[in-house]
């Protein structure tokens, strides 16, 4: 991703997010590992669930640096860091012993799987390292295999350009055609390389699973219908925001079609014909077509 490459060096230097830095402090909160998934069984990525965990994860990261500031008399300066600001949150947090960074580049557990989210205080303290932890994936490549896409170039180099989280989160506009096939039931983020991962194995949290309850994620129906004043009561401060309304409709229009979802024909049809969102129009279009071309319903 261009923003990755163009932050490359401001991610690897804290000093440029805040002059005089000289320890980063990192943290890390478990999101549910429950699988999200909506009446009709379209995905969410887990961590989408509830409010944004930008602002949930950085409160507590505040809350926890503005503890420290009365134990410490001469007092520091701090930067709280989550997700938006360029630091190299993986890198720092494995190199603060928080876990490893497994095959799949996500930063794992031992004790709390990889259903992490991460964040950061960059302060001008000099603080002790802690250890990093050694890697201890070994020969497994369960994530590797399970990628519907074939994203992973090598073992913890992902390419962008085949990875469903990337396509359904981070990109505008339409997507191609391959991409819209692969979709399936998912409408935002991919889970599967963490599915995959035998440290996730006994991370899945009890109660009632999310499509049975108010919890769960809208329909493919539910999406596309979806006006900007809904969207912003509802989904204001979530996670879902990086996608937006939009994108989320388009990518609700691809699951339907790569899933033959007949229940949501008029919507389809609707949205190609009145959506002015390029994305969108295409992905109905398209979808619309599959319907036509195949059985209604739902194949595999």
């Amino acid at each position: 991703m261009k923003y990755l490459e163009d932050t490359l060096e401001a991610r690897s230097d804290p000093r440029r997010i805040l002059p005089g830095a000289r320890s980063v402090v990192s943290l890390s909160a478990f999101h549910s590992a429950a699988p999200f998934v909506a009446a009709d069984g379209s995905r969410v990525a887990r961590y989408a669930r509830g409010a944004d965990y930008h602002q949930t994860v950085r409160r507590a990261a505040e809350r926890a640096a503005r503890a420290a500031i009365p134990r410490l008399p001469g007092g520091f300066r701090y930067r709280v860091c989550v997700d938006t600001t360029p630091v190299a949150e993986r890198s720092f947090a494995a190199a603060s012993g928080l876990g490893w960074i497994g095959k799949n580049g996500c930063l794992i557990d031992p004790d709390r799987g990889s259903y992490l989210m991460l964040a950061e205080i960059v302060t001008d303290l000099e603080l002790p390292p802690d250890a990093p932890i050694a890697e201890q994936c070994g020969a497994c490549v369960r994530c590797l295999d399970a990628c519907p896409t074939q994203a992973f170039v090598a073992p913890g180099v992902l390419d962008a350009a085949r990875c469903l989280a990337y396509w359904t989160i981070e990109h505008r506009g339409p997507l191609p055609d391959d991409v819209k096939e692969a979709l399936g039931d998912r409408v935002f983020g991919c889970d599967v390389c963490q599915e995959a991962c035998p440290w996730n194995s006994g991370a899945a949290t009890p109660g009632t699973p999310a499509s049975a309850s108010n919890d769960a994620p809208p329909t493919r129906g539910e999406w596309l219908a979806l006006g900007p004043g809904a969207w912003r009561r509802r989904f204001g401060k979530s996670a879902y925001n990086r996608a937006g309304r939009r994108g989320l409709q388009r990518n609700a229009a691809a699951s339907a079609g790569s899933r033959r979802d007949a229940a949501v024909r008029a919507e389809l049809g609707c949205a190609a014909k009145s959506a002015t969102e390029p994305g969108l129009v295409d992905a109905a279009r398209w979808a619309a077509a599959r319907l036509s071309d195949g059985a209604g319903g739902g194949d595999s």
